[in-house]
């Protein structure tokens, strides 16, 4: 019983992460685009991330031959991340790079089918519903740009973050983990922005408050939370809880500028707050996995994570479907 209630509490914290980690990147969107009007994409993609690997460095401990191979797959991952997102700001909105990075949580879902991890219908349908949420509040009709493209693969490279990272995570403490995924985001946002550098120099003195936000809040600890908290929680209720950010940035907007929800914002982000609530909710018998329900115990999120990696690594091995 005292398990059972410690990994309840272990979840509720991980939920809470997730969240904040949300709130947090609801407010990303515009110091990036403050930032890229001082800064190349380049040079202020590589600040940022030199600066929270530096912040995190002093607390490595117990480095292994492991922890620092598994560090730098999830480094590169990460770099697939951030590095297409900054390049798609240059040319689409904040709203509409929300909306579709927020296909992350689709693509999460679609991996989880591709490597046979059986959905509820529950979950798949608060899936889509969050995602159509989305689209309502944030949707701008126009032609399609580079940007677009750009930024789907973010989302792409994000599905793919979330879902090795539910592997992982659990493996390693999670600071010194984080800190090598950051260097070498580091090492190659520098090598990308080399050649602008030196000339910025002056703008990067003058600017620095800004590169220090985005640095420490918006690198190093929304990254140490997201992976503090997918020991816990799963790739899948993580995605889903991710597609809060463009709820969360109407807000900021509304209490730092005096913008207010339209009747279409208000229908969506209810959508994706209803979509959430959905996937949440745990009936006592799962409509599509009723003879495996009985079965599955609280930790469950974790314990069968690792079954999208091992359907990646080893193809022809057959994987137990789980609900």
């Amino acid at each position: 019983m005292k398990k059972f209630f410690t990994e309840i509490n272990k979840q509720t914290l991980g939920v809470i992460l997730v969240i904040f980690t949300t709130l947090i990147f609801g407010s990303i969107p515009a110091v990036v685009k403050e930032a890229m009007t001082i800064f190349s994409p380049a040079t202020q993609f590589a600040i940022r991330f030199a600066i929270a690997a530096i912040i995190l460095t002093p607390f490595i401990r117990n480095l292994s031959v492991s922890l620092v191979r598994d560090g730098v797959i999830m480094g590169l991952l990460l770099f697939g991340i951030f590095a297409p997102a900054t390049i798609g700001l240059e040319t689409i909105s904040a709203n509409q790079a929300s909306f579709i990075f927020s296909l992350n949580m689709v693509f999460v879902n679609l991996f989880e089918i591709l490597f046979r991890k059986r959905l509820s219908i529950r979950t798949t349908l608060g899936a889509m519903l969050a995602f159509v949420g989305i689209g309502v509040m944030s949707w701008e009709s126009g032609t399609p740009m580079i940007g677009d493209l750009w930024v789907l693969s973010s989302a792409l490279s994000d599905a793919a973050y979330m879902i090795v990272l539910e592997v992982f995570s659990p493996q390693y403490s999670p600071i010194p983990f984080v800190t090598i995924q950051l260097w070498v985001v580091a090492a190659l946002g520098i090598l990308w922005a080399i050649p602008e550098l030196t000339e910025q120099i002056e703008a990067i003195k003058t600017s620095f408050p800004i590169l220090i936000y985005l640095g420490l809040v918006g690198t190093a600890i929304v990254i140490l939370f997201q992976t503090v908290a997918q020991r816990w929680i799963s790739a899948q209720k993580a995605a889903l809880f991710f597609a809060l950010e463009p709820v969360f940035g109407a807000i900021f907007a509304f209490l730092l500028l005096g913008e207010t929800f339209s009747t279409r914002s208000f229908i969506g982000a209810t959508m994706v707050l209803v979509g959430i609530f959905l996937t949440l909710i745990r009936p006592k018998i799962d409509e599509s996995d009723s003879e495996l329900s009985q079965k599955s115990t609280v930790s469950d999120d974790t314990s069968k994570g690792g079954e999208v990696l091992e359907a990646v690594l080893s193809p022809n091995k057959e994987v137990e479907s789980v609900g």
